[in-house]
């Protein structure tokens, strides 16, 4: 595993919540990219940005709850179910995510690779790139604390296109766990995750993550800290 790019991954995904352009521009530049749009709606937000190796990242929001943006919440407990090619996803997961790649291809150039992270409903947005964009067109993946919003007949369709991602859960994370009684959303994607514990990370199979036992872990500034503690070689791998 990458830690330097996961970590970075995280610092993207905490940045992608930033509303205000120019605070929004200075903090992925800060991170060392150019920083290229950022698309905001009601219940959607995402910033396109080039990092030091010209690769393109599309940096996806999640819910901007302590803005009050009270669309994003509505999406988070939209539970109504959307078909699309190949399986089901959640309608609220998939508001507005075709205006979202619609300007995502728009700004970057014709044929461009993008790496994607997300962190909660953009997270779980992150999964559904297959949708949008060719495998060709898909790079790196970084999924952080995503709640279940697709069933597992997407999993399934999308299995290669989602070989690659990196998953990521943290603690005990309630809202990762989310919906919490709901047979239909209960998948994840099928390759093992990273548990981040506040003494190190395990490796694990999706199945034996336990969730549902803490709403503070569903931070992202506490994903990002762990992270970086990883990366900086302060933290092992734990059982």
């Amino acid at each position: 595993m990458d830690w330097s790019a996961i970590a970075l991954a995280a610092k993207r995904a905490n940045a992608a919540y930033i509303i205000d352009p120019v605070q929004s521009k200075a903090a992925f530049e800060a991170l060392g990219d150019v920083w290229n749009s950022i698309y905001s709606d009601s219940n959607n937000q995402a910033v396109m940005s080039v990092d030091t190796a010209g690769r393109t990242h599309l940096s996806i929001s999640g819910t901007r709850a302590s803005s009050l943006k009270l669309a994003d919440i509505f999406d988070d407990v939209s539970l109504v179910p959307h078909p699309v090619n190949g399986g089901c996803v959640t309608d609220g997961v998939i508001s507005g995510m075709q205006e979202v790649w619609n300007w995502a291809l728009s700004v970057a150039p014709s044929g461009a690779v993008f790496n994607v992270c997300g962190h909660s409903l953009g997270a779980a947005r992150t999964h559904l790139t297959p949708l949008f964009i060719p495998a060709a067109q898909i790079g790196v993946l970084w999924s952080f604390e995503a709640p279940k919003f697709a069933n597992a007949k997407y999993y399934a369709t999308y299995a290669a296109e989602l070989a690659g991602m990196v998953c990521v859960l943290n603690g005990r994370d309630s809202w990762a766990a989310w919906p919490w009684i709901d047979p239909l959303w209960q998948a994840r994607p099928q390759q093992d995750h990273i548990w981040l514990k506040s003494s190190g990370f395990a490796t694990i199979p999706a199945s034996q993550w336990p969730g549902l036992g803490s709403f503070a872990d569903h931070d992202i500034d506490l994903v990002q800290a762990r992270c970086e503690k990883i990366a900086a070689g302060e933290a092992t791998p734990v059982i």
